[in-house]
């Protein structure tokens, strides 16, 4: 339950291919709803724990918000779970 509330939001784009240089192209679709253009800088994160678990592109200058909105869902899910 705890995983399912986590990802709520998540919506399927697409799949990529990684070419030989690792570099992928982001499907059109999600290039559109989120407004990404050529020359945005976007972090690449991950969690080596996890390896094989997966990686977030996110936004560079917004990366402030999405902590702060995450760590206030994870109160509300450690809440529920007590």
């Amino acid at each position: 339950m705890i995983i399912m509330e986590m990802f709520e939001h998540v919506k399927f784009y697409g799949c990529v291919t990684v070419g030989e240089r690792g570099q992928i192209a982001l499907p059109v679709n999600l290039r559109r709803i989120y407004k990404i253009k050529s020359g945005d800088k976007l972090l690449v994160l991950g969690k080596t724990e996890m390896e094989n678990w997966g990686i977030f592109l996110v936004r560079a200058e917004i990366l402030s918000k999405i902590l702060v909105e995450f760590g206030e869902k994870m109160e509300e899910i450690i809440k529920k779970e007590k």
